[in-house]
């Protein structure tokens, strides 16, 4: 295959328009083209290093009285300041046959209002340069953690006596706004989230996050019929950013603010998941605290809880049954209701225009089980209207197993594949993709069928039969030959929608290998992150006849047998991604992938070796959030 004879760069007349009747697709993520298909990849987020101040990411007292409202201790205490050893070294044994570390080793900076003796213990960390300013009452301390690690590097315990709220106060009355941030971020930072966790994020194309996991969604529901209030939501001023049921109550994880703010960093489609106990108040001020304060050029993807259609979920399903039973229907059509509600809600404060533009509402379904979503198809069509009309589209888990779980870490690859492979050839197979992609083609869904989870599920039942060469199957070079027929051959290319990997960093374990990494500080460090970049950004599968004026990609002429020009705006300096696809979505070449000023841009090509045949030249301006695919006719 041959370079590009000719590659020029050229500044247009910025008043010049040019019409063109051309096979053309040129679209925006916001708004959506309807009745197209995207075929893009996304992931489940996990706050596995995300915050500057790891006092979001604990909660885990000891010894305490009582709380204030926002759940500081109100009397002495002690606290598990963190505790990320490797499972289950507190037990004697470690799971991970590597006994693989992140280093946690550094300076931590803190302080706290208030006074207090402070002791430490748990990885040879000691406190150093403790100091107290009266005039803030404010008590400054480092936390000092050697390295490399060792044994039980990780965990910390730190024990708070003689507190003093104010300086008045009298003994044992606690401390609050407690802030201890990580190496290398002074007290003086502004900043929440770390380099290291944006840099994790931005690691893959990622067209999506889904924000489940930081959302602790598993865990938020109330028994039922108690609601989820706005007012009792979690706060930017509350102690932690984790659950604090034990404290004030609070189910939730991050604030709405602190995932907004993330989202607007990321600039990518986020997908949030809304407690199906939440009150209509609590909908809607959510709704439009997203229209206010998020990036309009992000689209946002609406759930129902999560698996709140599984009547065996403990908290989800019990609370959606006991609703269905307050409505007189059936548990399926409970949840079917729910998500034509929140569709309903989201409508009032974005526009019913919006509904499957900006807002993208998804009604989740079970993998194993088809007929748990015609029921919620179907009960949906018959009270509300086309199901269309409401919901952007329906949702599995492309999830899968080895069958050959006892065998060598390359073995069990290979047993992956074949589980895949089950997944989409066997029509008997009760998790067969195909039959969840038909169904929303028949529904005519404009999303088609999305996969709000998915990944290798070996191990993660907490069985130690094999474990050390399940966990090494997860090392092992045959992993990207996995993820990539998982995700791309045996879901894209049959016509899957959004797909989200699960998850983007976590320990690897008995009880799962799920992240994309299991060092968030190394995206690298094994074979996924690779495998997921090689099919990414997104395409889409719909080309339509347009007449364009003014285009943000522009090819021509079309057909071409030699020389072909493309030429493209770029409206402000941004990353830019070009390249060309066949007709499978697979990238053939890249282009351009560089950081470029403003301006209009002019690239000839010769065909570059390619064959006579349909090809795609796919254009990704990352700030505008714009893509533009032209369909090119090599003779």
């Amino acid at each position: 295959m041959t370079t590009l004879t000719k590659s020029a760069q050229i500044m247009l007349d910025q008043q010049k328009t040019i019409n063109f009747r051309l096979l053309l697709l040129t679209f925006l993520l916001t708004p959506f083209i309807a009745n197209s298909q995207t075929q893009c990849l996304g992931v489940n987020l996990d706050q596995m290093g995300a915050f500057v101040n790891i006092m979001n990411h604990t909660n885990r007292y000891d010894k305490v009285l009582s709380y204030d409202s926002h759940g500081w201790p109100q009397s002495d205490f002690e606290l598990v300041l963190m505790d990320n050893r490797p499972v289950a070294e507190w037990s004697g044994q470690i799971d991970d046959p590597e006994v693989y570390r992140i280093d946690y080793s550094g300076i931590y900076h803190a302080k706290f209002t208030g006074q207090s003796n402070i002791s430490i213990f748990g990885s040879s960390a000691v406190i150093q340069n403790k100091t107290y300013d009266a005039v803030s009452n404010t008590t400054y301390f480092d936390i000092m953690m050697p390295g490399p690690p060792g044994a039980d590097h990780g965990f910390m315990y730190l024990t708070f006596s003689n507190t003093k709220k104010e300086a008045a106060s009298p003994v044992n009355t606690g401390i609050t706004n407690l802030e201890v941030n990580r190496p290398g971020y002074d007290l003086s930072t502004d900043k929440v989230f770390t380099d290291e966790y944006i840099n994790l994020c931005k690691s893959v194309n990622f067209d999506c996050y889904r924000y489940y996991n930081i959302q602790n969604i598993w865990d938020a529901e109330p028994t039922f019929p108690a609601h989820t209030t706005w007012g009792n939501r979690k706060t930017p001023e509350d102690a932690c950013q984790s659950t604090m049921q034990n404290t004030t109550g609070k189910k939730d994880g991050w604030c709405w603010e602190y995932i907004i703010d993330l989202a607007n960093i990321l600039e990518k489609d986020m997908w949030i998941n809304i407690p199906i106990s939440c009150d209509s108040n609590y909908v809607a001020t959510l709704a439009e605290l997203l229209l206010s304060d998020l990036d309009p050029k992000i689209n946002i993807y609406v759930e129902n809880s999560n698996e709140c259609w599984s009547p065996s979920q403990v908290t989800h399903g019990v609370y959606n049954q006991a609703q269905a039973n307050q409505y007189g229907i059936t548990f399926d059509q409970n949840y079917a209701r729910r998500t034509v509600e929140l569709s309903n809600y989201f409508a009032k404060v974005f526009g019913a225009n919006q509904i499957n533009n900006r807002i993208r509402v998804i009604c989740a379904g079970q993998q194993v089980y088809l007929g748990r979503t015609d029921n919620h198809l179907n009960y949906i069509n018959a009270t509300f209207g086309p199901p269309k009309n409401y919901i952007y589209g329906t949702s599995s888990s492309v999830y899968f197993n080895t069958s050959l779980p006892n065998g060598t870490p390359s073995e069990i690859c290979d047993g992956m594949i074949a589980n895949i492979n089950n997944q989409i050839d066997n029509p008997g197979n009760s998790s067969n993709r195909k039959a969840h992609i038909k169904k929303a083609l028949d529904w005519e869904l404009p999303g088609g069928v999305t996969s709000y989870e998915g990944g290798p599920a070996t191990p993660g039942d907490g069985s130690s039969v094999n474990l050390s060469n399940k966990i090494l199957a997860h090392r092992n070079a045959k992993m990207k030959d996995v993820v990539i027929r998982n995700y791309k051959e045996a879901w894209f290319e049959i016509g899957g929608g959004l797909a989200m990997y699960f998850t983007l960093a976590s320990g690897y374990n008995r009880y799962g290998c799920w992240g994309m990494t299991d060092d968030y500080t190394k995206p690298d460090r094994n074979y996924k992150l690779e495998a997921l970049n090689s099919f990414s950004p997104c395409i889409t599968t719909a080309v339509e006849e347009a007449i364009v004026e003014g285009s943000h990609l522009e090819i021509y002429p079309n057909p071409s047998s030699n020389a072909t020009t493309l030429k493209y705006i770029l409206n402000t300096s941004q990353h830019v991604t070009l390249g060309i696809y066949n007709q499978l979505g697979e990238r053939l070449l890249c282009l351009k992938d560089e950081n470029m000023p403003a301006g209009e841009y002019v690239e000839v090509l010769d065909n570059m070796g390619l064959l006579p045949g349909v090809y795609y030249c796919v254009l990704s301006c990352s700030k505008v959030r714009e893509v533009g695919i032209a369909k090119w006719f090599l003779d």
